[in-house]
This record gives structure tokens, sequence and C-alpha cells, in this order.
């Protein structure tokens, strides 16, 4: 794992670096990272200080203290403000996201003060000691997302041991206290939403998996380990594992249910730093949690795309470009645990080992967000009916199979956002020149403009019996209104098998929708009659078979999503006259041939 994150780090900094703008005699431009996916300045990218200063210690080059200092000075001279804070953005008032600019800055001196000179290093410690006075002042984080308060505690505790102010530890502790973190009797951490402590009607909680792995929980890790508290290293342990079953065989989270997902990217979240280094530093008695990181950083390294983290698998296949926001916060987690020397943990890796999602079979039940886990030997897959709404055409609901991943092909359904919204523009992606769409399976139906799908159901009926799962619901619009006059029912019965899925889906008018995973390097062979159809996939086959013809409106041409970073195959069948049932079914083949399928490309 030591070369993995050696490499990985000296691959992002080195395209960070390049992406550095400079000789414009402009103090607002000069230094700033300039992203080549949004086409402007993200405010936090001088938080790539810390892992230039890592590539500094490592390599023993000045440029990269050189690049670490101009980042602090654009930064003084744009984000920075008179009462300590920095500004998320250069258009942005929001000035909570200095706790993530804070720890960054204290990492710098905590591990690499020795290559500042004199006069740098007493001016980042007194920049240190104003954005400290702030955070301490700062309680509107405590009403916040709960990754704020949290990773506050580990920021304040950083400060007073750069500075050694006890009311920083103080104030560090009060925010840390094991008995006030809120967790579900899953040991799930919530509070991605306000207010905290609301319960949607089905009684969800708002939980949002990217940000409690990557971002909350890491710092109560660190925070833990630094301070030596044993009940927030027990609360943390507790916390990180209890959200593996969430943790795919290749790296990537399921946050198909999340409050949040509207960040979601396929490894994580789009602005959270990596789950890799509070695994690591909890690991030493966890052979799961050592596996995690390393699963997780592997998938890192398939997501880069020319230098920079791509938010999922299928950017480059999309055309297009990584936002240098996911490169510039992850390559902290890398640094960190380079600087902490945790490398040697991921000798434990085995690459037959599986991680607890996949040796876990049956049906796992999760009430505080109304979603069921699905286990059956290589296949995996989460129904949802979570209802806690972040944002209008958030994540998906209404009891839909909102992701399947097999062990050896990967992730083959995935919902993502029901309708992609910039939620937070400067902190999404707008997608560029590609079809996107929802990637959810569901039944949709359209009238005068207004669509009205599965995915909104809030009043869905899910069961569980045996082997199935049984969604009962009416379609809705994105404001849970049926269509007026007449209310159109479905029902999904999903069976997960082995190596296949069986949807089972009745329904009177509309379209059943499925977008198939694959991207447009996947060769597809449909079947003359329409009935059955292949995708090609690296380790195996797909096979989708249906009691009615199928059609890809779109031909072979894939949509994708940037939520999760995935292309799809779009897949539909349409009912007949009245009432009907429709039976889709998903084999995993693992021959190069099946008999009867001709090639439409």
């Amino acid at each position: 794992m030591a070369e993995v994150c050696k490499d990985l780090l000296k691959e992002w900094c080195e395209a960070m670096l390049r992406l550095q703008i400079g000789n414009t005699n402009n103090p607002r431009l000069d230094g700033a990272l300039l992203c080549p996916a949004c086409g402007k300045i993200h405010g936090r990218c001088f938080e790539a200080m810390y892992p230039f200063l890592c590539m500094a210690a490592l390599e023993r080059d000045e440029k990269w203290v050189k690049a670490a200092e101009r980042l602090f000075i654009w930064a003084e001279n744009t984000v920075s403000q008179e009462d300590g804070s920095f500004l998320n953005d250069i258009d942005s008032g929001w000035k909570g996201t200095t706790v993530f600019n804070v720890i960054q800055l204290a990492d710098c001196l905590l591990f690499h003060e020795e290559l500042l000179s004199d006069e740098t290093r007493a001016a980042w410690r007194q920049r240190l000691k104003l954005a400290a006075e702030f955070l301490y002042r700062f309680d509107e984080l405590k009403d916040n997302n709960i990754n704020y308060p949290i990773s506050n505690a580990l920021a304040l505790y950083e400060c007073w041991l750069v500075l050694h102010e006890e009311l920083y530890k103080r104030k560090a502790e009060e925010l840390a206290e094991p008995s006030g973190l809120p967790f579900t009797e899953h040991d799930l951490l919530y509070g991605e939403g306000v207010p905290r402590e609301k319960r949607s009607p089905r009684g969800c909680r708002p939980i949002d998996i990217g940000y409690n792995v990557e971002e909350t929980l890491p710092s109560l890790a660190l925070y833990g380990h630094l301070s030596g508290d044993r009940r927030v290293l027990e609360a943390a342990d507790r916390g990180m594992a209890a959200h593996l079953p969430f943790l795919l065989e290749n790296g990537a989270w399921d946050n198909s249910f999340g409050t949040r997902n509207y960040k979601w990217s396929y490894w994580g979240s789009r602005t959270s730093d990596g789950c890799a280094l509070g695994y690591l530093l909890l690991a030493d008695d966890n052979p799961d949690f050592v596996l995690a990181a390393v699963r997780n950083l592997n998938l890192l390294k398939k997501c880069t795309v020319d230098g920079l983290l791509a938010g999922g698998p299928h950017y480059r296949l999309a055309g297009q470009a990584p936002c240098v926001h996911h490169t510039f916060t992850h390559a902290k987690v890398l640094a960190g645990i380079l600087d902490r020397n945790l490398v040697w943990k991921g000798a434990d890796d085995r690459a037959e080992r599986r991680l607890l999602r996949q040796r876990t079979e049956g049906i796992r039940y999760y009430p505080e967000t109304e979603s069921w886990i699905v286990t059956k030997g290589s296949m995996t897959a989460t129904v949802t009916a979570c209802d806690w709404e972040y944002l209008p055409g958030g994540h998906v609901g209404g009891g839909t199979l909102s992701l399947l991943h097999h062990e050896r092909l990967g992730t083959l359904l995935c919902a993502g956002m029901s309708r992609y919204t910039l939620k937070e523009p400067n902190n999404m992606q707008v997608p560029c020149r590609v079809r996107q769409e929802c990637l959810a399976v569901r039944i949709e139906a359209e009238k005068d403009g207004i669509v009205y799908s599965s995915l909104y159901d809030d009043d869905v009926r899910v069961s569980v019996e045996g082997g199935l799962v049984t969604a009962s619901g009416k379609l809705r619009d994105e404001k849970r209104r049926t269509l007026s006059g007449r209310e159109q029912s479905y029902c999904f019965t999903y069976q997960v098998s082995g190596e296949e899925l069986r949807i089972r889906a009745e329904f009177d008018d509309g379209t059943l929708i499925c977008p198939v995973v694959s991207g447009a390097d996947e060769a597809v062979l449909v079947e003359e009659n329409g009935k059955r159809a292949v995708i090609c996939k690296k380790n195996g086959q797909v096979l989708m078979e249906s009691n009615r013809e199928m059609s890809l409106p779109y031909s072979t041409e894939r949509i994708f999503n940037l939520i999760p970073g995935l292309q799809a195959l779009r897949v539909q069948i349409n009912p007949q006259a009245g009432y009907d049932s429709v039976l889709l079914h998903i084999v995993v083949n693992e021959n190069c041939f099946i008999n009867g399928i001709i090639d439409r490309i």
C-alpha cells in the first residue's frame, strides 16, 4: 500500500501543480488552481498546501514548498477574512468550511514546519491563530450538519497542538463529547440534514453514508487518536464498523439513499476527504478496516483521469473532465497516511477476503433509513423507501431497487439522484455535452409536462417474505401528488438469488425504465425479437430477459449521470392494455457467447 499512496500522491500533486496559475501579476489569480472541469477557481484549493509539503518532504524538492507558499498567499488575497475565517468560495458567504482549511494548515505546521522559512512559519502560525479564534466563537456550526461540529473538534484540537492555547483544547473536548454523538440503534451516525433530531413521516433519520465515512467519522477517529480519549476512539470504531455493510467489494460506497447524495461520488462524497485514514487509524485489531482502506484507495487510483481524481469510473468514457476539488481534498488523506506511517497496515490486504457486506447473506433492514440490504452469493442489492428529504428530487424513494452490485462484474444498477439539480452550484459539476438522465429503475408516466414516478412515493408499502422484497405504491410527482382524478398504482417484487436478479413490475400505465450500468466500451448484443439482450463485460456477461419486448430508445448510446459517475444502457418496457406484469431477469454469465443473440450495434 505504501507504493500506491506515494505514487498516487505524486500523480495527483503533479497534475495540480500543472493547474497552478502564475505570472498574471494578479494576486487574486496567481497561486490558485484552475479547475479544468468547472472553468473556475475553487475557494478551498489552497488545501493542496498540505499534500504539496508532504511531496516536498518525500522528494526534497523546493518546488513543492514554493507551490504551497503561493497557495497560501492566494488565499490571503481572496478567501481570507478579517474575522479570521475563510470563505468557501470567492463568490460565497459561507464560512463553515474554515474548519477544513484550519485542519490542513495545522497539519502543514505539525508535520512540515521545518521546510518553511522563519518568515513563512511565523505568517502561517499567525493566520492559524486568527482562524482558531474565529472557530472558537463560531457557534453557528453547532446546529449545522453533523460533519461541522465534529470536524471543528479536530480543528481546534490541532490548533491547541500547534499554538498551546488551552481554551481550544477545552472547546474541542466539549464538541467531541461521546455522550452527545448522534448514533442510531445500528450505530449509523445521523445529522446530515437539519434539524438533526427531526424524523421523517416514516421515521427516517438524516443519514448520509458518504459524508459519514469520508469526513465526520475520520475526524472523530483522528481527534480520538491525537487526544488519546478512549471513549471517543471506541465511538469512532463502533461507527466505522457499522458503516462497513455499505462498502462494496470494489471499494465503492453505497450512498444510494443518503440525504446528501447529490454529492455522491462512486468512491465517497464530492467535497469530503476520504475514508482510508480513519480506517487505518483504527485498524490494529480489525482486518476489515485495513481491507476497506486498501480497496477504497485502489478504487481512487482506478478513477484517476489525466492525473486528477474523477467522480466515478465512467468520466473518461462520457467525455467529462475531472473536477480538481476531488483531488485536493483526497490528496490530504494520502499525505496524512504517509506522514503518520500508516502504510504498513496495508500488508494485511488479502485479495481473496470478502468485505462484510458480501460475507453476510440474507436481508438486513435499517429502519433509520427505511432501507434493506439483500445479499445472496455474488449479488447484493439495496432497496430504499427513505423519505428524509434534503432537497426535492434528491435521493430516490418509493421502494426502488437503488443499487445492484456483483462481486466480479461491479455495479449493475445504481439510482443516484432522481433529478440532477445543482443544490450547491459551487460544489457540484455541470454535465458537458452528454445525455444526462436519471439512472434509477422506475415506473414513470408523464401528463401535461409533469412526470409521475415510483421514485417519489413517500407512502409506499414495503414487505419482506422469504427472499422476496415487495414494494407497492402509487405514481407521484416531485411534490408527492398523484395524477388528478386517477391514482396509478405499481408493485415491484425483487428477488436476488446467487448470480441473478428477478424484478417483477406490475403497473397499469407508464413505462418501466431500467438503466443497466454499462460503459460505452462494452459490446451490447440484442435478440431480434427484443426479449433478450447481453452486455459483454470484462469478467463476464449480463443477460437481460423479459416476457415483453424491451426497447432501447437511444439504441446503444449510453446515458450518464454525475451522481455517482456512471454510464448506463437505457432499457425500457411498456405494458399491454390494462394492469400488466413484466418480468425483467438479469443473469450474470461467464460464457463468452450466448446462442440466439445477434449484434445490433
